[in-house]
């Protein structure tokens, strides 16, 4: 059986995911469809993860963390119809192990935050992040490494 924790599971929007084991998940998170948490990770609270994203093991993701998978979003189509799935591109985001995500950080489409790299909070991330990296601002800069 899972022992992933859902805290307060009525205030949150699980569908079509899959968590690990000992991760737990605060209030007003919602989680979409095809993305992978692994284990003994920390979603904090009001935090959007949207598909697309893997999270690996041990990963910390802040309150108010937001994900995107869009380069260029839009409503509706040329003709006005509005967007369907297939009329856009979905791009991955990766947060390998051990990664932490600040408070109110951004992270945009198609980036990878390394191994045990640390987002600091209210970032906006618009590029890869090395292993054991620190970045922070918009847009997110190396500030050092932490090794």
């Amino acid at each position: 059986a899972n022992s992933a924790v859902i805290r307060y599971p009525e205030l949150v929007n699980l569908y079509g995911c899959t968590i690990g084991d000992m991760t737990t998940v605060g209030p007003f998170v919602e989680i979409q469809e095809g993305v992978v948490i692994g284990r003994s990770c920390k979603i904090q609270s009001h935090s959007m993860i949207c598909e697309g994203v893997t999270v690996e093991d041990n990963v910390f993701v802040g309150h108010g963390v937001m994900f995107t998978n869009d380069k260029f979003p839009r409503s509706t189509n040329e003709d006005g119809t509005l967007q369907a799935k297939s009329d856009w591109t979905l791009i991955p985001t990766l947060v390998k192990t051990g990664a932490s995500i600040g408070t109110g950080t951004t992270i945009l489409p198609g980036v990878t935050i390394g191994r045990n790299a640390l987002v600091g909070a209210g970032s906006v991330v618009t590029h890869d992040v090395d292993d054991f990296q620190v970045v922070y601002g918009n847009p997110a800069t190396v500030s050092r490494d932490m090794v």
